[in-house]
């Protein structure tokens, strides 16, 4: 049984030529995947770094660069990428894959040719089995990546592993690594015969997802790295699409496990970084996007334009096209979806699941409109987002930015794009009117790369139905505070910007009071996060609200669960 080792993290290496420097490192960290201590756990990719939950990048780096490594740690690579010699195996229901395992990991295990002596006392037990729910979901992974969207399968391997049935091997593996696919034998100059190794009970705390449910999303993933490697091209400075697409291929196999959730949090924190510099795990919800617009079949055609060398962002590029609309337009309305996330979602718009995404964080502090006239100048990467935000008294603004340069994403470190954004609350010289008290100027050098879109206090601009309006009730209702952060409450708009909230026991004990500033969450109102004047919850209960911001008033009754 291998070491378990805390959860590191890996440095990106996108070129396959790589410096002295760069190769220990490399070497380094393929050595704490099979449970070596190594000094590398804490290498950095910049200012957002992910947890690197799959190895075939890593594997992929080591294959294509062993040469350059001494004969010393050339000997040792080639000990740990042969395949491992396990002492049982099976074949799943389908007759697909052969599943490896060493016994002595699951001592309850029971062969198929003795199953039919199963006593009815062992029969829960054995229901319990984890290889056999693994072997269901393998299976299944199968049936909805091949037979439903109707990619090619893994090529056969030729007899390696026993037979020419695909092989999945079962081994520990260590620091929060859920698996990986090896392009173990070229079948020419850009596709590999592979197979998947994947760890085996998934239940040490560097898993986000635990147990069987992370068995099932790990393997369509890796199913879908062996498809992309054996049918279409391995590209390693395409390694983000690779990775964005296994990724989001987990949700569409397994919708309700969700593992892929916890990867989001790097790309919200810094959309403003280009795609091809990112590890892709975190960018699975832009082949999302592009599902909810164009159908699945548009993900499987960059697929088919990359293998005719495309690079991967071109092929986006070109995908899009076939299907009517350009890149520069979609992803400008991407901006806008990651901006409905999380207490901003809209049932029945956007994502799917953006009530469960993190909220994008704006490129810069929210900023100010006045009557003068403020210019910032922004470097941009290309193939990426800044969302600037801007407010008066009451109302929000947020402009979308998008640099849609699909060329120079494929070299992002060298090809950044200058632009300088102007803002007033009056029209200047050249500004475009975004809407009555707001008005803006985007200057570049190449118009044809940036897009600008808008969201007014919480609704797109272009949507035709931007409106000022006051809320008549408070929302959540009822509140929870196992569910529910923020309660909102109706209140009139007052030019100062700000109102006084009171909240009542039904007993007409004050129990909070504040002078708070005005929001306009869609509608006008003021938010309260659920805590009396002394930072306490409250109990469940009927309560009573009241707000005044100049000469109006508003009043109602609320409900708290404090569950």
């Amino acid at each position: 049984m291998m070491q378990v080792i805390p959860k590191f993290l890996i440095i990106l290496f996108l070129a396959v030529q790589l410096n002295a420097q760069n190769l220990d490192s490399l070497y380094n960290v393929f050595l704490s995947m099979y449970g070596f201590p190594s000094s590398v756990r804490q290498v950095q990719n910049g200012e957002i770094s992910d947890t690197e939950k799959c190895g075939t990048r890593i594997i992929s780096q080591i294959r294509f660069n062993i040469h350059n490594f001494n004969p010393e740690k050339q000997k040792k690579i080639t000990m740990l990428l042969s395949r491992p010699v396990l002492d049982t195996s099976f074949v799943t229901p389908n007759g697909k894959f052969r599943i490896h395992f060493n016994k002595s990991d699951y001592p309850d295990y029971i062969p198929e040719n003795i199953r039919g002596s199963l006593t009815v006392d062992q029969i829960p037990r054995y229901k319990k089995i984890y290889l056999d729910s693994l072997a269901i979901a393998v299976d299944s992974a199968y049936n909805y990546e091949i037979n439903i969207l109707k990619y090619p399968a893994p090529p056969s391997d030729n007899g390696a592993g026993g037979d020419n049935l695909y092989d999945i091997y079962i081994q520990n593996l260590s620091g929060g690594l859920y698996g990986y696919t090896d392009p173990e034998t070229p079948i020419n100059d850009s596709t590999y015969i592979t197979y998947i190794m994947i760890d085996n009970d998934f239940s040490s705390s560097s898993y986000y997802t635990k147990r069987i449910d992370a068995a099932r999303v790990t393997v369509a993933h890796e199913l879908h790295h062996a498809i992309q490697m054996g049918n279409y091209v391995y590209r390693l400075a395409d390694s983000f699409y690779y990775e964005i697409t296994s990724t989001s291929m987990e949700e569409f196999v397994y919708s309700s496990i969700n593992d892929y959730y916890y990867s989001l949090i790097s790309y919200f924190l810094n959309p403003a970084q280009s795609f091809a510099s990112s590890r892709g795990y975190n960018l699975a919800i832009w082949n999302i996007f592009l599902a909810d617009r164009f159908g699945m079949d548009i993900i499987k055609r960059i697929w088919e334009l990359m293998k005719l060398h495309n690079r991967a962002l071109i092929a986006i590029g070109n995908a899009i096209q076939e299907y009517n609309s350009s890149f520069k337009i979609e992803f400008n309305r991407f901006g806008q979806w990651i901006y409905f996330t999380n207490f901003r979602a809209k049932p029945g718009s956007y994502f799917k699941e953006a009530a469960n995404y993190p909220l994008v964080k704006p490129a810069m502090s929210p900023l100010r409109y006045d009557q003068n006239k403020n210019s910032l100048m922004i470097n941009t990467n290309p193939v990426s987002l800044n969302l600037l935000y801007f407010y008066n008294n009451i109302d929000t603004m947020v402009s979308v930015i998008s640099n849609a340069d699909l060329n120079g994403g494929i070299h992002p470190n060298s090809n950044t794009l200058g632009m300088t954004y102007s803002y007033s609350s009056s029209s200047f010289s050249g500004s475009r009117t975004i809407i009555d008290g707001f008005y803006s100027l985007l200057e570049t050098t190449k118009p044809e790369l940036l897009s600008e879109s808008d969201i007014f206090n919480y609704v797109p601009v272009d949507s035709g139905i931007v409106q000022r309006t006051e809320a008549e009730f408070v929302y959540p209702q009822p509140f929870k505070y196992s569910m529910n952060s923020f309660l909102y409450f109706p209140v009139s708009k007052d030019n100062d910007g700000y109102a006084d909230l009171n909240i009542y026991s039904v007993s007409m004990t004050l129990v909070y009071s504040s002078h708070k500033r005005i929001q306009a969450i869609d509608k006008y109102v003021v938010g309260w996060d659920g805590m009396d004047n002394k930072g306490n919850k409250l109990p469940t209960g009927v309560y009573l609200f009241i707000t005044k911001s100049g000469d109006n008033i508003k009043k109602g009754k609320f409900i708290i669960y404090n569950d």
